[in-house]
């Protein structure tokens, strides 16, 4: 495996996970009225997602099944975040799920890709 894909894919997940949590924490503190700049948010972090699954469709020995587990705990958070800010909803329980799922997951795969990458070193 080599220690630039890996390195390149955990900064993709990083700052997928940072921007999410960004969004994620400006959400729950004022769902009913969110800044309007909220949808560049949400695009921005759709498209970190999609920049991420396709560098790992193209190096898929990356794949493991952490990863692609990562993606749909992520997948639900946008889900969640568009429909808590879409309908300004302040019940923002499901979210809150949602997001602490995908938090341990990325904490999961962040420490197995640094492993990986210190057994290349």
């Amino acid at each position: 495996m080599d220690k630039y894909k890996l390195s390149e894919f955990l900064n993709d997940c990083t700052r997928l996970f940072e921007k999410t949590n960004s969004l994620y924490q400006a959400t729950v503190s004022n769902p009913e009225n969110p800044s309007p700049i909220v949808s560049v948010y949400l695009s921005e972090i759709y498209t970190l997602s999609e920049k991420a699954k396709l560098y790992l469709a193209m190096n898929e020995e990356l794949a493991h099944y952490e990863i692609t587990s990562l993606f749909n705990f992520f997948d639900k958070v946008y889900f969640q975040l568009k429909e808590v800010i879409e309908k300004r909803d302040s019940n923002t329980s499901w979210l809150y799920s949602e997001f602490e799922n995908y938090q341990d997951q990325h904490v999961i795969v962040e420490r197995m890709l640094k492993d990986q990458i210190k057994q290349l070193n």
